[in-house]
């Protein structure tokens, strides 16, 4: 018998009628100009009467009051049956709730997991059609949970599949540790990071114990990119353990692509692993169009129905933006914070996986690399010659909108990041960090300002006047000045539009595709993009690539925390520099640098 966990399609929840509302506070907060004006106006003839003088009683009517040594009239029977009826069905469903408690703690109830799914345990003797986490029994008969994916199933499965293979995985291991539970009366309610899991049967021994078919001989994947070339790759094996990571993205932006590869890459050789990139569906195209080969595993990948993407503890691991939760949710943060330092010096771990991918793997394709040696030479050599020091200001604007209070829905104003790098230069330059015996003639250096911003118009305005723009090969451009170059051919049509404001997700999708209003974005279809689209989108990823490589190498950087690349810019500077010698200002508020926000 093979169970697995799939979603109960016939349950009905309640739904809130929101035009239906009744609230008593809303009666008594009424003005008394209502309530008492209306109800009890001597106005009102139907009420006038309450407020008259009542006659005399009437000798002939009974008094209210009971005379003396008599006893009152029996309360009526009717309250007395409707507390009885009450006090029934409360002692009624409270045995209800009893029994099904019992009940469920030998049975397969539906739970409900954080997403809100609700689940339940369905019986098969074969296993399912579609990629999902099963329950089997091992050779010793003890139920256990492995995944099945079925071999006609491509690689990478889609995001939403492994987002429903990690939350089935979730019920099904806990409903095993609660039945463990019951019986034993001890079982952890929660694993650690590196917990391993007692009831998870990896996919290699389930197919071993013929619990799973065997995996066909498999065939290189197309999507994977190619790793540094090796001397010899004959005699080559599977990779005992291995992490995929898989860039397919919902996300617009290449800076979450980036700090998760990063950290997928550092975790992998922590946990020696091997590494394998897959670019299949990226939004921005092939992983060779931007960088250098990505260094050789000196293994094999695994076969495709092997690469789960949890439990962590499995062999071979797949990571991308649907299970970043998974892997680098609040386990990864309790096991790799460190709980006895104080603010950022918690994430030095975590920044030191970051910078380990950093180095292995940012190493962009030769030419980008040439033009940015070129471009650091002419801005830096002079500065460093000198004495000087050079601050790069990275101001992020679009959709990304400060985390600090009073800005949340706009940005913050240009002159923050000019007062905070005129800061920096008193205190390291004309200060000589706490020297003042420095020499006049020395405190006139070549120190510059190099900026980079994903708004055009940033760099035209007054606050940054005397900066230096980061890189010039790759130039987003605003509308006027694609139509000064270009000409507008009709003045009543806007057929040119432009980056003002800085990068919107809406605005990268729709690049090169036939777009006439926001509408025409719900039909998109981003598995399908033109090739003149695909160049956009290569163009707009390079950029950003090239402004991070140039201001990366700064002596200082200010930026805004909330911005992924201000967090990328501190992993470029480094640890000591960053944080050990204060090089790296947030002026988004009073927070600290963070890894991986999710």
């Amino acid at each position: 018998m093979i169970l697995n966990a799939a979603k109960n399609m016939k349950t009905m929840h309640a739904r809130r009628n929101p035009n239906l509302h009744v609230s008593a506070a809303a009666y008594s907060q009424l003005s008394p100009s209502i309530t008492s004006a209306t109800f009890l106006s001597p106005t009102v003839a139907s009420r006038r009467g309450l407020l008259s003088a009542s006659p005399p009683p009437s000798p002939s009517l009974p008094s209210l009051i009971p005379r003396h040594g008599k006893k009152t009239a029996p309360a009526s029977h009717a309250w007395l049956v409707k507390r009885i009826l009450l006090g029934a069905c409360g002692v009624i469903l409270l045995i209800w709730l009893i029994v099904r408690q019992m009940y469920n703690h030998h049975q397969y109830p539906g739970n409900f997991d954080d997403s809100g799914d609700e689940y339940e345990m369905v019986g098969d003797a074969s296993l399912p059609k579609e990629a999902c986490a099963v329950m089997v029994q091992d050779t010793k008969g003890n139920p256990k949970w492995t995944v099945s994916i079925p071999p006609y199933y491509d690689f990478p499965l889609r995001p939403a599949q492994y987002r429903e293979i990690c939350s089935q995985s979730m019920e099904l291991s806990k409903q095993l540790r609660q039945d463990a539970q019951a019986q034993n009366g001890f079982a952890k309610r929660m694993l650690n990071y590196y917990t391993r899991d007692q009831y998870y049967l990896d996919v290699q021994e389930a197919e071993d114990q013929g619990l799973l078919p065997p995996s066909r001989g498999e065939e290189k994947q197309k999507g994977f990119v190619e790793p540094q070339a090796t001397s010899d790759t004959s005699g080559m094996k599977v990779c005992d353990k291995s992490l995929t990571y898989v860039m397919e993205t919902n996300d617009a932006g290449f800076g979450n692509t980036l700090l998760r590869l990063w950290m997928s890459y550092g975790l992998a050789m922590k946990e020696d692993r091997g590494f394998f990139i897959d670019d299949t569906r990226w939004p921005y195209g092939k992983y060779s169009t931007y960088f250098t080969p990505p260094p050789s595993s000196g293994c094999l990948q695994p076969p495709k129905s092997h690469m789960v993407p949890c439990p962590h503890n499995a062999r071979h691991i797949v990571v991308s933006g649907a299970t970043v939760r998974e892997t680098f949710g609040h386990s990864f943060t309790d096991e790799f914070e460190d709980p006895t330092k104080m603010r950022v010096q918690r994430q030095s771990k975590i920044f030191a996986l970051l910078r380990t991918g950093y180095e292995a793997l940012f190493h962009l394709r030769p030419d980008d690399a040439k033009y940015v040696a070129d471009r650091t030479s002419s801005i830096y050599g002079p500065i460093v010659e000198h004495g000087g020091i050079s601050i790069g200001i990275h101001v992020r604007r679009g959709d990304k909108h400060p985390f600090e209070f009073q800005y949340q829905k706009d940005y913050i104003p240009l002159d923050r990041y000019v007062d905070v790098a005129r800061d920096i230069y008193i205190d390291k330059i004309e200060n000589n960090g706490g020297n003042k015996k420095r020499d006049v003639e020395k405190r006139h250096t070549s120190s510059k300002l190099v900026l980079a911003s994903d708004d055009p118009e940033t760099y035209d305005s007054a606050d940054m006047g005397a900066t230096l723009r980061a890189q010039d090969r790759i130039i987003l451009a605003t509308k006027k000045t694609l139509e000064a170059a270009q000409g507008k051919k009709n003045p009543w049509i806007d057929e040119i539009t432009g980056w003002e404001g800085g990068f919107y997700r809406d605005v990268f999708f729709s690049l090169g595709q036939p777009v006439g209003n926001a509408g025409d974005m719900t039909k998109l279809d981003n598995d399908v993009v033109p090739e003149g689209a695909q160049k956009l989108r290569e163009l707009v990823g390079r950029a950003y690539l090239l402004d991070l490589a140039v201001l990366g190498q700064a002596d200082t950087v200010v930026c805004t925390v909330s911005s992924v690349g201000c967090r990328i810019l501190a992993v470029m500077l480094g640890w000591e520099s960053a944080f050990g010698k204060g090089n790296w200002r947030n002026v988004d508020g009073d927070f600290d640098w963070r890894g991986i926000t999710w």
